[in-house]
C-alpha cells in the first residue's frame, strides 16, 4: 500500500475499529448520504441507463465505485437476478486484514445498508446482498448480487 490507499485503510480501519466498540450506525449514515449525494450530482446518467433494472442497478454500481466491469465480471443474469464476483482493490478488505477484522461481519454491517439505498433509486423493489460463503479473503473473490423482489 502507498500514499492515498494507505491513508484511505487507516481512515476505514479508523471508522471499524469504532463501529465495533458501538455499532455501525455512523459509517451507514455516513456511506448512504454520500452515495444518494453522488447519485443526485449523478441523476441524468442513473436515468440513461438501459436494460432491465437489475442490470441499471448493477452498472450505476460499479460507476460510483470506478470498478471497471472486467474487476467484477457478471456470472449470472436474467431479469430479475444479476450476480457478479468482485475482484478488484478493496479498502474495506484490506482494513480488515490490517486489523483482524471479520469481513463476513464488517461488509454485512457497515457496508450493505449504503448500496441498497442507492440501488433504490433505480427501483425500491431490488436488494443487494452477498454470498457470506464466498467473501474474501476466505474465497478469491466477493460474490455479490442484485435481485428484484416483488
Amino acid at each position: 500500500m502507498k500514499g492515498q490507499s494507505e491513508k484511505v485503510v487507516r481512515e476505514i480501519l479508523g471508522k471499524i475499529t469504532d463501529a465495533e466498540r458501538t455499532n455501525y450506525d455512523r459509517i451507514n449514515l455516513e456511506l448512504s448520504k454520500k452515495r444518494l449525494g453522488w447519485y443526485d450530482k449523478n441523476r441524468d446518467y442513473a436515468e440513461s441507463l438501459e436494460g432491465t433494472d437489475v442490470r441499471k442497478a448493477y452498472t450505476l454500481l460499479m460507476t460510483y465505485l470506478g470498478i471497471n466491469p472486467e474487476q467484477a465480471p457478471v456470472v449470472y443474469e436474467d431479469e430479475r437476478k444479476i450476480v457478479w464476483r468482485s475482484y478488484n482493490w478493496c479498502p474495506v478488505l484490506e482494513a480488515c486484514k490490517h486489523g483482524g477484522f471479520d469481513t463476513r461481519t464488517v461488509c454485512r454491517k457497515g457496508w450493505e445498508q449504503s448500496v441498497q439505498a442507492l440501488i433504490e433509486k433505480i427501483n425500491p423493489k431490488l436488494r443487494f446482498s452477498r454470498n457470506y460463503e464466498k467473501l474474501r479473503p476466505y474465497a478469491e473473490y466477493c460474490e455479490e448480487f442484485i435481485e428484484l423482489i416483488e
